[in-house]
């Protein structure tokens, strides 16, 4: 009995087995043809739909990394254009846009339409990639370089205005100038004074000996001498501004008033318009003024006017003179750089350490009309 109850049991574990797996296998059957669409339609759309997923997901990376891109560009301090393969103007950042006053919509459109009122650009768009340049163009100064557009894409050109920089680079060089030349003015000066005060004392006793020609020559050359020397300790003295808020068409009237009644006003027209406040200090502002005027009255010819323009935060000096060119006008603000046989070369150069004082800066510039601007800023 107990042989034939394992007999069975043996023979019926591996049909168990095999009927067993049959019917798992038989369950999954069924449950993968559950999963699989039998619609042939169904099928084409999760496909069409999986596509259309992922090229979405593709379209936003692309688009967030051209966001990052034009930010990056916008972010530039100088400009930069690029003009494509069919000489189209394929993209400008926004400085570039700011530098040449375009708008966005300008993108897109022929680069020579666009760039017409700038021969200058066009000139590096035509020319070889290269070192920087540097043009001047409609009295400002730029620099530019053309670079290597990568697979030849067409031209990519970097351009920045410096006029503000290189002035300011001008202005550093004569400050400098300015302190070195102080101290040694202000030695030589007080050595001057010293040797000019004896001359005078001489002078005067040939006076009450009775040669009286030869004493007013030594006087009259004396006093002449000693005016020098005066110049050069202004020009040595360290300034301490006092600062208040000024009423500039009021300390333009006054320094006219002062210069009406020097020789160099004689035969000229002085006249003065506008109204403004700036932080000042009256005495120096006043003196800068002086000099300044007496300059444009000396430039400007018998019969002619000098303007004084004041607006907010700045006073124009208008003459009508010859003009000055670029390269003068720096000449004429350095220490002892004088345009007459007989100037100090002083003027220009202290009325600008005046008014650096006080936190003003000066410039001269070449009216178009003719004659000479000193602009006078805040």
């Amino acid at each position: 009995m107990n042989s034939h109850l394992l007999a069975w049991l043996v023979l019926a574990l591996p049909v168990g087995a095999v009927l067993g797996g049959l019917l798992i296998l038989a369950f999954r059957w069924a449950r993968l043809r559950r999963r699989i669409p039998a619609d042939p339609e169904a099928l084409l759309l999760s496909a069409v739909s999986g596509s259309l997923r992922e090229r979405g997901e593709l379209a936003a990376s692309l688009g967030e990394l051209r966001t990052v891109h034009e930010r990056l560009l916008d972010a530039l301090p100088m400009g930069l254009l690029w003009v494509d393969q069919r000489q189209r103007l394929a993209a400008m950042n926004l400085r570039g846009q700011e530098l040449l006053a375009v708008t966005p919509g300008v993108i897109g459109l022929e680069a020579a339409f666009v760039l017409e009122p700038f021969p200058w650009l066009r000139d590096v768009l035509q020319g070889e990639p290269g070192p920087p340049l540097r043009v001047e163009a409609k009295g400002r100064r730029w620099r530019l370089q053309r670079m290597e557009a990568p697979d030849r894409i067409g031209a990519l050109v970097q351009f920045e205005d410096i006029t503000e920089a290189e002035q300011e680079e001008r202005r550093r060089q004569l400050r400098e100038r300015f302190a070195e030349l102080g101290e040694m003015t202000a030695g030589v000066a007080h050595q001057l004074k010293n040797g000019l005060a004896v001359l005078k004392v001489q002078g005067q006793l040939l006076q009450r000996a009775g040669h009286g020609a030869a004493a007013v020559a030594l006087l009259e050359e004396t006093e002449e001498l000693e005016r020098l020397v005066q110049r050069f300790l202004q020009w040595a003295k360290p300034l301490e501004p006092l600062c208040e808020i000024l009423r500039l068409e009021q300390v333009a009237a006054q320094a006219l008033t002062e210069l009406k009644r020097r020789p160099a006003s004689q035969g000229r027209s002085l006249l003065c318009e506008g109204r403004g406040e700036a932080l000042g200090d009256p005495v120096l502002l006043h003196q800068a003024l002086v000099n300044l005027l007496e300059n444009a009255c000396q430039a400007t010819p018998l019969g002619g006017r000098v303007l004084v323009r004041v607006s907010e935060g700045g006073i124009d000096l208008l003459d009508e003179g010859p003009g000055l060119s670029e390269d003068s006008a720096i000449r004429m603000l350095r220490p002892f750089e004088s345009g007459r046989p007989d100037g100090t070369g002083l003027g220009l150069p202290l009325a600008l350490k005046w008014l650096n004082a006080q936190g003003a800066d000066l410039r001269l510039t070449l009216r178009p009309e003719g004659g000479t601007c000193a602009e006078i800023r805040w």
